[in-house]
């Protein structure tokens, strides 16, 4: 990612409501479809500035792993001890016993998701879980994904079957940021048109009370997303299973 999206991640991940609410759903998921122990070592895997390592180390031994050192500099600031600047071939497996790895939006940023999502299973002990999220809808496709250099927005099809291909048995795969999704299409319809230089600002600034509303809107997703699964949504999340 460019430097500037470290930066504003760090000032707004304890705030900004696509954050917040996505920390609160993946963590609310991870809870009721992963078996996991209190202090069950997770992987945090292209842990940025670490607003969601921090959310995992409340429950678990929670490691960081990123290729940027400006990622790995702000999870230090965040008091965060266990973490690894680097690829994940230099991951120390020897110190570590994984029993669950995360990847929040990171997959799109990388160009062989087939390779990554393959060493992220060798590094999973058997019968562990894998939580992903990735953007959706490639004609979403707009400024934004390039400015957070992404390579891809994925269907569910697509989802599935790269997941499926590196051996995982999928949990849970489901669209979601349903309920605000007739907003987000239309912003993104907007962005067609934008360069990656008129965009100055990496998320968009809303005013506190609309900032608390989408923070609600998008949590109220999190029962439905436990029994049930969105037809559409502008992200899609999977919970997978090592054999």
């Amino acid at each position: 990612m460019e430097e500037k999206v470290y930066h504003s991640n760090f000032q707004v991940e304890s705030s900004y409501w696509w954050f917040t609410a996505r920390a609160h759903i993946i963590h609310s998921l991870i809870n009721h479809y992963c078996s996991l122990e209190k202090g069950a070592t997770v992987v945090d895997v292209g842990c940025g500035t670490g607003g969601f390592l921090s959310e995992l180390a409340r429950d678990y031994t929670a490691v960081g792993t990123d290729t940027s050192p400006l990622a790995i500099e702000y999870c230090r600031k965040r008091g965060l001890e266990h973490l690894h600047l680097g690829l994940l071939d230099t991951f120390p497996r020897d110190k570590y016993t994984v029993d669950a790895v995360t990847m929040l939006d990171v997959i799109e940023h990388i160009e062989d998701d087939k390779a990554v999502v393959s060493e992220v299973y060798n590094l999973i002990r058997p019968g562990g879980y894998f939580i992903a999220t990735v953007p959706a809808n490639a004609w979403m496709w707009s400024a934004h994904d390039i400015i957070h250099m992404h390579y891809r927005r994925y269907s569910k099809a697509q989802f599935a079957k790269l997941l499926g291909d590196a051996g995982f048995d999928i949990v849970k795969l489901s669209y979601f940021n349903t309920f605000l999704f007739p907003l987000a299409a239309l912003k993104r319809m907007t962005q067609r048109s934008l360069k990656p230089e008129d965009i100055h600002a990496v998320v968009d600034p809303v005013p506190g009370i609309v900032n608390s509303l989408f923070d609600g809107i998008f949590k109220a997703e999190t029962p439905f997303l436990k029994s049930m699964s969105f037809p559409f949504g502008v992200s899609l999340v999977a919970i997978c299973r090592r054999k």
